[in-house]
């Protein structure tokens, strides 16, 4: 099996008056704590602004995916 590591997204969402949202990943931390309190840090600093950030579970392929699901295979088929 193919190394794969968990890390934890910062995500920022943009809502604009026109009803259209803007979707960023700030950073990629290593661990929940260090997501969940630059979520917190970035809340309050952003409090009053048409912006949030939450953090997201998710996975960092060090050698990439190609030798996860060979040439031959669909990433999608995974998910």
């Amino acid at each position: 099996m193919d190394e794969r590591i968990p890390v934890f997204a910062v995500v920022r969402v943009d809502e604009f008056a026109s009803g259209d949202s803007a979707i960023t990943i700030k950073e990629v931390l290593p661990t929940v704590e260090e997501a969940e309190h630059e979520v917190e840090r970035l809340n309050k600093l952003q409090a009053g602004k048409e912006c949030h950030y939450f953090c997201q579970h998710t996975r960092y392929y060090p050698k990439g995916r190609t030798k996860l699901y060979g040439e031959s295979s669909s990433p999608d088929s995974e998910l």
